[in-house]
């Protein structure tokens, strides 16, 4: 996965090829649960 942050448009993007996983204004890192539903995303299940 790769976590880029556009910094003109203040958008946090979290990807896993050329699938875009998560698109918002927090950083992906900082919250467990937005981690969480990309996986989810993705088609990862955590317990």
């Amino acid at each position: 996965m790769k976590v880029r942050h556009i910094r003109s448009q203040d958008i946090w993007l979290l990807s896993k090829g050329n699938k875009v996983l998560y698109r918002g204004k927090s950083n992906p890192w900082q919250s467990p649960r937005i981690v969480a539903i990309a996986l989810r995303r993705d088609g990862i299940r955590l317990a």
